[in-house]
């Protein structure tokens, strides 16, 4: 009786094996190989900032954008305008237009930064978790940018004005420096950015072996009770911004589910 050993199982741990073994470089061109990615990103990063530099006012009028939406929403509701951003220190209005620029380089380049990082790792990794990360790619670059902008033009535009007049005026005014404002809203459009990658981290956890879906399925109401105390921590003391953040949340989950057992039935197919 004759058999094909390259067939089955053990033939594929094999084949991914070979596959692996050939695909290893010595450890002289692998470091070159990273200096070259390095580089080429590095020159598109100073090109983009300079871009960034030169059409700086342009960019600001779009940082601007939810501090303005939220003053015209507080002069529209009655409460005190809040003015225009101000600066204490002669360097401050240096290091914001710095900070944009940059924030525009790395965001612009983001594409073929993450390109020349799959050029580096992408060779060292087998068929098959190539194949998971190429569909898993797409949908979290796409939910992301989601993330931010949902944090950009809606979190933020209600945040602000809850912010702003959680004090009375009479109390104090609000005197907020372009380095604060930039803070804040660098911080939470990142954060709801990487809020929207719930359903991809579900995915990957499930897909590699890590949780199972039974487990994700029957947490469905722990979880959703700690979306919200994430909401409640993370957001203004006001429940309209916190639900506007949760809502979001369980749907992601609910979409996390949906890819957690599909990736639980490829793995036991």
């Amino acid at each position: 009786m004759t058999g094909d050993d390259s067939t089955g199982p053990a033939g594929n741990a094999q084949h991914e094996q070979d596959q692996l073994e050939g695909s290893r470089m010595p450890l002289r061109q692998h470091l070159e190989e990273l200096r070259r990615c390095i580089f080429r990103s590095f020159i598109l990063f100073v090109l983009l900032f300079i871009a960034g530099f030169i059409f700086r006012d342009w960019l600001i009028d779009v940082v601007m954008l939810p501090y303005n939406w939220a003053r015209e929403r507080m002069i529209a509701m009655g409460d005190p305008d809040p003015g225009t951003l101000i600066i204490i220190k002669p360097i401050e209005g240096f290091v914001f237009v710095m900070k944009v620029a940059g924030s525009f380089a790395i965001l612009g380049g983001a594409p073929y930064f993450l390109f020349q990082l799959w050029s580096f790792v992408g060779a060292g990794l087998l068929d098959r978790e190539r194949k998971a990360i190429f569909k898993a790619f797409p949908f979290a670059v796409g939910l992301f940018v989601v993330g931010l902008l949902f944090g950009f033009t809606v979190l933020l535009q209600l945040a602000y004005p809850i912010l702003l007049s959680f004090v009375s005026a009479d109390v104090a005014t609000p005197d907020i420096t372009l380095s604060e404002y930039f803070f804040s809203l660098r911080s939470l459009t990142l954060l709801m950015g990487f809020v929207f990658e719930l359903p991809v981290v579900m995915w990957l956890v499930v897909r590699a072996g890590l949780i199972g879906y039974e487990t994700l399925r029957s947490s469905r109401k722990m979880a959703f009770v700690g979306i919200l105390v994430f909401a409640a921590i993370m957001t203004p003391p006001d429940v309209v911004t916190q639900v506007l953040v949760a809502i979001p949340m369980v749907l992601l989950y609910e979409v996390g589910l949906l890819l957690a057992r599909r990736a639980d039935e490829q793995r036991s197919a």
